[in-house]
């Protein structure tokens, strides 16, 4: 199996053309379970958004500004952080990622929005970058080099570096919403203007371009790219050119889409998860919940599947298979 970051090596900037029969699919799951046959726990946390793991807890990006602990030890909220500063309180903005500096969590301030860095031991802020982060880039997503955040109303791609806290912006030459990083490969994708863009992480330079319908979120696995399109769940290669289709398989605006290992999970706008094992393309099992739930996003961590319903101000554990 060829990495991704591999797989880029003889990229040039220029479109990509799909496959000449890319392979779609209903998405039709072999086996089905519900919310109540998994549920471990539902932890209370009012406006829960994004989702992270980091130093042996789950941290929580709340959209009133919070950042919340919780122990997977006890299933309960172990401590907050209030990463906010602005005195305009319905100016809030989303996104977390962490990596083995720390935590990173979109933080806004009366002067724009940025992001703070957190040390999830002591839970103080380490610093804070006024990077003028797009408001609703959903993952702040962490490579070789550093932090990576769309700025410029989301028309680049900037890096905040690991250590120093240096920002480099490179231009996308489209407004994008939605970023996903691995090692040294960088996935934008404007869902306005249809296109999925690379980049090298290293040089900044665009490597490759796809035209798809309504691109929102994208992960990366060592089997390519993922992106939830409006036709469905989306698989391409490392040069963007289109794999495979799971029709009726959508995130959506609602939703959210992790890929854990090489495994990855769909999360529906009213919560219903989908699992499929990308070696094999099969649509391996599908989550129902008890009652529909609102918007959220989701987590792979401790042997459990994590997710928050903004609306419901829930966290709920399900076991894994």
């Amino acid at each position: 199996m060829v990495a991704v970051a591999l797989v880029l090596g003889g990229c040039s900037a220029t479109e990509s053309s799909s496959p000449s029969a890319p392979v779609t699919t209903s998405a039709a799951p072999e086996t089905k379970a519900t919310y109540i046959e998994r549920r471990q726990a539902v932890i209370p946390v009012t406006n829960g958004d994004g989702l992270v793991a980091a130093a042996g807890a789950v941290w929580v990006k709340t959209d009133d500004g919070r950042v919340v602990r919780i122990d997977p030890a006890t299933n309960r909220v172990t401590g907050e952080i209030k990463i906010d500063t602005t005195s305009d309180e319905n100016q809030y903005c989303q996104g977390i990622g962490a990596d083995s500096s720390g935590l990173w969590a979109c933080a806004t301030a009366d002067d724009g929005t940025g992001v703070a860095q957190i040390d999830p031991n002591t839970r103080r802020i380490v610093r804070r970058v006024a990077v003028g982060k797009v408001f609703d880039q959903l993952t702040l997503p962490l490579a070789n080099r550093g932090l990576w955040v769309l700025t410029s109303n989301g028309t680049q791609a900037s890096v905040v570096e690991s250590g120093t806290a240096k920002v480099t912006g490179y231009p996308l030459g489209a407004r994008c919403l939605q970023l996903a990083a691995k090692d040294d490969f960088v996935v934008a994708t404007s869902s306005t203007e249809g296109k999925v863009i690379a980049l090298d992480a290293t040089s900044g330079a665009v490597t490759a371009q796809a035209s798809l319908p309504a691109p929102r979120i994208a992960v990366l696995a060592s089997t390519g790219v993922w992106v939830d399109t409006d036709d469905g769940l989306t698989h391409l290669t490392g040069e963007l050119a289109v794999r495979t289709v799971y029709r009726n398989l959508r995130a959506g605006a609602g939703g959210d889409l992790v890929a854990a290992g090489d495994t990855i999970f769909v999360r529906a706008p009213d919560g219903t998860i989908t699992k499929i094992e990308p070696n094999t393309g099969r649509v391996v099992e599908q989550i129902t919940p008890d009652e529909p739930l609102t918007a959220g996003s989701l987590l792979v961590a401790f042997g459990s599947l994590w997710t928050t319903s903004s609306d419901e101000g829930t966290v709920t554990r399900l076991r894994l298979a």
